[in-house]
């Protein structure tokens, strides 16, 4: 027993020794308070406790990839292929792990789900749910606790049958109705009011204690992302087990004894659970006892196995240390005990696993979309439909020297927040932390609040570290709570580095900054879609190498490349990296504007203000918001070059990308086509973002007087196409009034460079005479 375990121990029995004197030993004194008549014999222990992390290395990705391969060496396969697992139990005694014994009828030898031997005078059938428990786990943040209790979805209204959702028939126990779903099943349908469509998420059945003091149909939480491999699998392992492990309903949980759940749970706690079709129940259990979950205790061998399998093949192929020393994954079990091994040096639950889910979880920004985003297949560009102008719309009527929006407006929010009540403030802007804007607006000083383009800092900006006054608010203490002191809790710094205020705890806006944070979403999109081509590209070149190793192994040669896979796995794992943080940013940002959609969707009839967001009616749009997903690089770098102009924020963030080259390339490609000279080439950066602009608008007004995002998307296919000759004519106005000069013809240029040559060489001839 720990120190910690024999003080709390030794507390509980104080409090119960208190709570007996205090109602069986206590008399009222002359106010009617009880007071004790005896002394309690036992004091309370206080723990010297030192605070201390505890770290796990994690696994690199490289090392969680290939123990998905080994468990499911096909990604769109069968159980059949699973044959590592089916090797690891079952080998000498056919009535221990996975491998459970069926009449010869039960056995389908036409399924390829349905593993079989015959051994030891009987048919005996391979349970994949042990295997499958670990093969979730190396995909997704889960406990092992949330993974045994999944629900499999049989007793849902709706059904998920390969990638379709059907109304549930195929259950006499299913239940709701189609106008009020019975949803508790993994398989989670979700309508998606952003895009419109329906997708299928996942759906945790258990949130440890956000279910506390919660019904059953309200526990735990959805997690909004298509993860096409594990749904694949996790239906394969439903249609399993109800073919050959069927159950007659739900199982209550209080039929459930501590092995299922790991602790010791009340009758109440059990019945506040309900009842779940589990998904990861046992086969091999005995009679009776099969519609319940594994035990938690089954898996840590299982895993043992992986790993020291994964050291062993590491080990074949030359890979070890710099001295030359084994890796070690697991700890060697010692032959003297006659125990199965567990200890490993990467614990199941230190696992580090897919990198969307980490915000796929807390954000609402459409996981498919951002998916694809993620993985380098699509470029997303988020619309916001107005019943004001549109920003190019307003850029026409700014200052254009400054491009800023006006100075009234900037201030408006900061003279809301100085003057109206906290309750006021809370329901009327957008912010991510209530107790830090609290804390900040607690003296209304507004001389200390920051104008962005997008918002307020209520921090001044402050992104130099105070050592003088720890309690001074900042970007280093804008994040996340990372621990706890005697003065209260203890901030980490804004992720993903300075002034990234979307995720800044002091950060607060509103409707009026709408346009703009529409533009920012836009721009993190963007930055996100081209670290994410990179991480494809160097995804490429490590897989080469993999091909190459495979190759190597499957010849019985040396493998001589593995500091360049090294090198490939460490790049393509920083890019990744890199990709979620912007992901992560993109998330935050999408719901501080969903926020104030939120507030503007829900004003009152008779509020006098002017609303930003068309919403309501059926002669105007139905989503204030919508995305658009498309593969035009173009597109997207016109949209933003567009902001940028408006937003000078914007403008220093672009110009440190290579968005305007890559616009201005296609331009000087067009004035080329066109006979033109490459006008662009010569100006920087600043003049080039002017005038291609300039370009872009006119061409867009040509195609599409009324909308100028079509028109951009009709002008960027043209270019992109090599077809955009025919819109030359209504680029070149705006562009030489924008350069203050006609822009020359390269058949002008040819002659005057040949003239010059040809001048050249006769001045040289006569000097040589």
């Amino acid at each position: 027993m720990s120190a910690a375990t024999a003080v709390k121990n030794q507390n509980w029995i104080v409090d119960l020794l208190g709570w007996i004197i205090t109602h069986s030993y206590s008399e009222p004194n002359d106010n009617g308070v009880p007071m004790a008549v005896v002394k309690n014999p036992f004091v309370k222990g206080k723990e010297k406790t030192v605070i201390t992390e505890t770290v796990y290395n994690p696994l690199p990705y490289a090392y969680i990839r290939e123990l998905r391969e080994i468990l499911c060496p096909q990604p769109r396969g069968t159980f059949r292929d699973w044959e590592w697992a089916q090797s690891q139990s079952g080998q000498l005694r056919s009535d221990f792990g996975d491998w459970f014994p069926v009449e010869q009828s039960v056995i389908d030898e036409d399924d390829p789900d349905c593993v079989w031997r015959y051994k030891n005078d009987r048919y005996e059938i391979w349970s994949p749910v042990r295997s499958m428990a670990l093969h979730i786990k190396l995909h997704l943040p889960l406990r092992t606790y949330q993974v045994r209790f999944l629900d499999s979805g049989e007793a849902d209204t709706w059904r998920y049958e390969g990638g379709d959702w059907i109304l549930n028939k195929r259950h006499g126990f299913s239940l709701g109705r189609e106008a009020n779903p019975w949803k508790r099943g993994v398989f989670c349908r979700i309508h998606d009011r952003d895009i419109g469509e329906i997708m299928t998420g996942l759906y945790v059945s258990t949130n440890k204690t956000a279910d506390q003091n919660k019904e059953s149909r309200e526990r735990g939480y959805t997690i909004p992302w298509q993860n096409e491999d594990v749904l694949y699998w996790l239906e394969r392992l439903r249609d399993w087990q109800e073919k050959y492990n069927p159950i007659n309903g739900p199982t209550p949980c209080t039929e459930l004894v501590e092995k299922h759940f790991g602790s010791v749970k009340t009758v109440e706690q059990k019945k506040d659970m309900g009842s779940i079709c589990f998904l990861f129940r046992d086969p091999t259990a005995a009679p009776g006892e099969r519609d319940k979950p594994i035990a938690g205790n089954t898996l840590p061998n299982l895993w043992y196995r992986l790993l020291s399998t994964l050291e062993d093949r590491a080990a074949a192929r030359g890979q070890t240390l710099s001295d030359g020393s084994r890796l070690r994954f697991v700890q060697p079990a010692d032959p003297e005990l006659n125990v199965l091994p567990v200890k490993t040096h990467f614990p199941l639950h230190s696992l580090r696993v897919s990198l969307l889910t980490c915000y796929a979880m807390e954000g609402r920004v459409p996981i498919q979309v951002l998916s694809k985003l993620i993985a380098g297949h699509s470029r997303i560009i988020m619309t916001l439909h107005y019943t004001k102008p549109t920003p190019a719309m307003v850029s026409q009527v700014m200052d254009l020297a400054s491009g800023r929006i006006s100075a009234a407006q900037d201030e408006s929010l900061k003279i809301f927040l100085r003057d109206a009540d906290m309750r006021q403030i809370h329901s009327k802007t957008a912010f991510i932390d209530a107790g830090a804007i609290d804390i900040a607006l607690a003296n209304r000083n507004a001389i200390g609040w920051e104008q962005r383009h997008i918002g307020l800092c209520l921090v001044g900006g402050n992104s130099a570290r105070s050592d003088e006054m720890s309690n001074i608010g900042g970007c280093w203490n804008g994040g996340e709570i990372v621990g706890r002191s005697s003065k209260g809790h203890i901030y980490g710094p804004v992720p993903h580095g300075l002034e990234n205020c979307p995720r800044c705890r002091w950060f607060i806006t509103d409707a009026r900054y709408l346009p703009a944070l529409v533009a920012h979403l836009n721009m993190l999109s963007y930055l996100a879609s081209q670290v994410s081509s990179l991480a494809v590209e160097i995804e490429q070149d490590r897989d080469e190498l993999l091909n190459e190793m495979y190759f190597a192994e499957q010849e019985k040669r040396p493998f001589l490349l593995h500091a360049e896979l090294q090198q490939a796995e460490r790049r393509y794992e920083k890019q990744i990296k890199e990709a979620d943080e912007y992901a992560k940013d993109l998330v935050s940002c999408f719901q501080i504007i969903s926020k104030i959609v939120a507030i503007e969707e829900g004003r009152d009839t008779d509020d006098s203000g002017t609303k930003l967001v068309a919403v309501g009616s059926l002669e105007d749009i139905h989503q204030p918001i919508s995305f658009i997903e498309t593969r035009s690089e173009l597109w997207q770098i016109s949209q933003l070059c567009e902001n940028a102009e408006i937003y000078a924020d914007l403008t220093d963030e672009l110009r440190a990308t290579p968005a305007i080259e890559k616009r201005s390339r296609a331009l000087n490609h067009l004035l080329m086509q066109g006979g033109y000279a490459p006008i662009l080439m010569g100006m920087d950066d600043r003049l080039q973002l002017i005038a291609g602009n300039a370009m872009m608008r006119s061409m867009a007004l040509t195609l599409s007087p009324k909308n100028q995002m079509e028109g951009f998307r009709e002008v960027s296919s043209l270019l992109e196409a090599g077809e955009g000759l025919k819109l030359l004519p209504a680029a070149m106005e705006p562009l030489e009034r924008v350069t203050k000069q006609p822009v020359a013809k390269l058949s002008d240029l040819i002659t005057t460079t040949s003239k010059q040559v040809r001048e050249s060489i006769r001045d040289r001839s006569a000097a040589d005479l």
